[in-house]
């Protein structure tokens, strides 16, 4: 299924635990939270400067960067100190983002 939040920082409080506890009547059900990976995003960098105006490809779901980057963008962004481990992910059959392995250049 899928959950809208009211706020950013729902969403980051959300993200940022990975799970999160569901209750309703006698319903109690502790659902893993991930992002919705959209397939067509403009680069939040460069808004497709940088990649011949094609969507971007991946979404950095770490908290710290929370955008959509083009395989330009991702490889200048994510080169830097604190960054180099993120994991970029990427659209997935049925709405189902999947962490790809990125190679640097």
């Amino acid at each position: 299924g899928r959950v809208a939040f009211s706020n950013q920082q729902s969403y980051i409080a959300a993200i940022s635990a990975r799970f999160v506890q569901l209750q309703h009547g006698d319903i109690d059900k502790r659902v893993e939270v991930k992002p919705y990976v959209l397939d067509d995003q403009m680069c939040d960098e460069c808004q497709g400067q940088r990649c011949g105006g094609k969507f971007a490809p991946f979404f950095c779901a770490n908290v710290t960067c929370l955008q959509y980057y083009c395989e330009h963008c991702w490889a200048t962004i994510h080169s830097r100190p604190g960054r180099e481990f993120h994991k970029p992910l990427v659209k997935e059959g049925a709405d189902r983002p999947r962490a790809v392995p990125y190679r640097w250049c």
